[in-house]
């Protein structure tokens, strides 16, 4: 079967089509051209196949569908803004985020080989609203309340796939994914805020000293934990469900994450940040958020996270080098 992914550039994107092609699946992966000027991204896994274009042009999505028979979307393309491209470039955040998942949405009605459409949103819709009384957010007692425009374009395009494929009988659902790090991030120019995992790996590598403003407690989970439950929920024959939490379904901090890094770098240097010094390490969140329920996903799919932080930190320092070995080749 052959499963299209937006936004296919992006390291969820990435990270999902390795735990696809791992499996034998045909993936095409869809994304915009990438600039001239912008970094190098990394190489798709081996055996994907690339359409470069945008997804609010007819063109693009005739392009992707013309001659192939795509059983599943995952549509993780988005625009994820910093708080001043909020305020610099609202219109496109909003154009991409919403407009584009129902032009998507409506040319996967009228392709009779799709079966279903995965589309991933975010924690960001919840804002930082109050938890359910578990402490956690869960799909059937949270409700959201966005803080960002991130948040409520997110929120918007639940709704909007959701009433297009009750309109069209189009099996859509949609997956609220948590705080992501790890395998195949990269600056790609739509995440302005790269992971602090990332940055801190970065940072340590180059031999500088990593400040940080706060601990960030946080449901963090491996990019291929991530990509696990994705698949699992575009691929499972039924799902009793038309939302799923996707998170680490346990707390930790950055802190923490250094520790783990410095068995593996052992020069690794980092501290929290004295009141009105610059941190070198940036957050995309201005407090922390509660953990999200993920007992759905387990209880219907089996889906466990398999990295413990340790094993994550191994596991993408010993990608990073991989990686950087390859593309030095």
């Amino acid at each position: 079967m052959t499963t299209l992914i937006t936004g296919g550039n992006g390291f969820i994107g990435l990270a999902l089509a390795e735990r696809l092609r791992a499996a034998g699946e045909a993936v095409l992966l869809a994304d915009l051209p990438r600039a001239a000027s912008a970094v190098p991204a990394p190489v798709p896994p081996a055996g994907c196949e690339a359409v470069s274009g945008d997804l609010r042009e007819a063109v693009t999505l005739e392009r992707l569908f013309a001659g192939r028979r795509i059983e599943r979307v995952v549509h993780t393309a988005a625009i994820t803004p910093s708080p001043q491209r909020e305020r610099d470039d609202a219109t496109a955040i909003m154009d991409v985020n919403v407009t584009a998942t129902a032009r998507l949405l409506q040319r996967c009605a009228r392709e009779p080989s799709v079966r279903r459409v995965l589309l991933v949103s975010s924690v960001a819709v919840y804002g930082f609203s109050a938890p359910a009384a578990s402490g956690r957010y869960e799909e059937a007692g949270s409700a959201p309340a966005p803080a960002s425009l991130y948040g409520i374009s997110k929120l918007a395009a639940e709704q909007c796939a959701l009433r297009i494929g009750q309109l069209h009988g189009l099996d859509v659902r949609v997956a609220r994914l948590g705080p992501v790090f790890g395998r195949w991030e990269h600056a790609s120019g739509v995440r302005e805020w790269l992971s602090p995992h990332h940055q801190v790996l970065e940072a340590a590598c180059d031999g500088m000293e990593v400040v940080l403003p706060r601990a960030l407690a946080a449901d963090w989970i491996y990019a291929p934990d991530a990509a696990d439950a994705l698949a699992r929920l575009a691929i499972a024959a039924t799902l009793a469900h038309r939302l799923y939490h996707v998170g680490g379904g346990g707390m930790s901090d950055v802190g923490q994450w250094c520790e783990a890094l410095k068995r593996h770098l052992p020069a690794l240097r980092w501290r929290l940040a004295a009141p009105h010094e610059t941190a070198t390490v940036r957050y995309g969140l201005a407090a922390d958020r509660p953990a999200l329920d993920v007992s759905r996903l387990t209880r219907e799919l089996g889906h466990r996270c398999r990295f413990t932080l340790e094993e994550a930190a191994a596991d993408y320092f010993a990608w990073r080098a991989a990686a950087r070995e390859a593309g030095s080749r």
